[in-house]
């Protein structure tokens, strides 16, 4: 896989990268909602992780939407920034919106989860990255 700036295109048939990066992000939030609910004692069944789920999925969506609108490559950590802030504020409005609700606590609580995940695994992709190139010089 080549995450590189080349805007996402497949490289050598590869997967398109910004297919795993958006891929990535949405398993982050249904990992965030399904903790959630197991922290609570939420019945965790399928609808129920879709409810919770669909306004911060509807979320990550719109930010890697806006990432690519900037010709942003998806696994930067400038993008992670963008789908995190989207996911957490799209996430937290739709809730209001459809009477699911929110507070002060699950909004810091859904923005440290984010940003650790999903900003997590771009620098990791990154510093894996940097090895590699690293070892092939060598």
């Amino acid at each position: 896989m080549n995450f590189s700036g080349n805007g996402g295109r497949a490289v050598g048939g590869t997967a398109r990268p910004e297919r795993w990066a958006v891929l990535a992000d949405l398993v982050a939030v249904l990992v965030f909602v399904a903790i959630g609910l197991s922290a609570h004692g939420h019945q965790e069944s399928t609808a129920n992780l879709a409810q919770v789920s669909a306004p911060f999925l509807v979320g990550a969506v719109v930010g890697h939407f806006l990432v690519r609108l900037r010709g942003a490559t998806p696994a930067s950590t400038a993008a992670g920034v963008v789908v995190v802030v989207a996911t957490v504020a799209f996430g937290q409005v739709l809730r209001v919106i459809f009477g699911q609700g929110t507070a002060i606590s699950f909004i810091l609580v859904s923005l440290a989860f984010n940003t650790f995940v999903m900003l997590g695994w771009r620098l990791a992709w990154s510093a894996l990255r940097r090895g590699a190139l690293t070892s092939r010089r060598s």
